[in-house]
């Protein structure tokens, strides 16, 4: 009987011991990003409305742009990030109902990120939201994020972030719904 106490306090010390390495407290520390990014604003009619038999569109039609970012844990599982969006797009055409040139739109957008698993984790899915504001073609604009991503962490130094973000328009004349997919990395400074 001694012995077999003596076993479970010895495995019970050991495995004690064994999980309180592997956990990770840690939050992330500042990261500088770039990413590429896609914005489509043509589906969210055909979410919106299905009966006109809009689709999504094909990633070649899309507006194309460029993010830089900067990230940073406010917890383990929670983070922070502040994004300066340029799209390419006719935002001309929103408002003017004119096709003309192609313009740059923009954006600061800060959000906040939450994940189940903590930053530690290789792979975490992670959801987001915040509010965002713009320049477009001399007019400004507000809209709402949200949406999903998936960060894959390289030791704590370098994070690739692929996400898929729904942006409501606060200002329906200047801006208009739209899909943002956005893929990049971020490395520690």
């Amino acid at each position: 009987m001694k012995l077999k106490l003596t076993l479970i306090f010895a495995l019970s010390v050991f495995t004690t011991s064994l999980f309180s390495q592997k956990k990770d407290g840690s939050k992330k520390g500042q990261l500088v990003g770039l990413h590429y990014n896609f914005s489509d604003f043509n589906s969210p009619d055909g979410i919106k409305d299905p009966l006109t038999g809009k689709g999504y569109t094909n990633m070649r039609d899309m507006n194309k742009g460029l993010s830089l970012s900067y990230w940073r844990g406010l917890t383990s599982k929670v983070d922070l990030s502040i994004k300066t969006n340029a799209i390419f797009r006719d935002y001309g055409e929103i408002y003017q109902g004119v096709a003309g040139k192609t313009e740059i739109g923009i954006e600061l957008e800060p959000t906040v990120n939450i994940r189940p698993f903590t930053d530690a984790a290789k792979l975490a899915p992670f959801l987001t939201t915040g509010v965002g504001v713009g320049l477009y073609n001399d007019k400004f604009g507000g809209y709402i994020p949200a949406g999903g991503g998936l960060q894959l962490n390289f030791d704590n130094q370098m994070y690739i972030f692929v996400q898929a973000q729904y942006k409501f328009t606060l200002t329906k004349k200047v801006l208009g719904d739209n899909l943002f997919y956005s893929i990049g990395f971020a490395q520690k400074f």
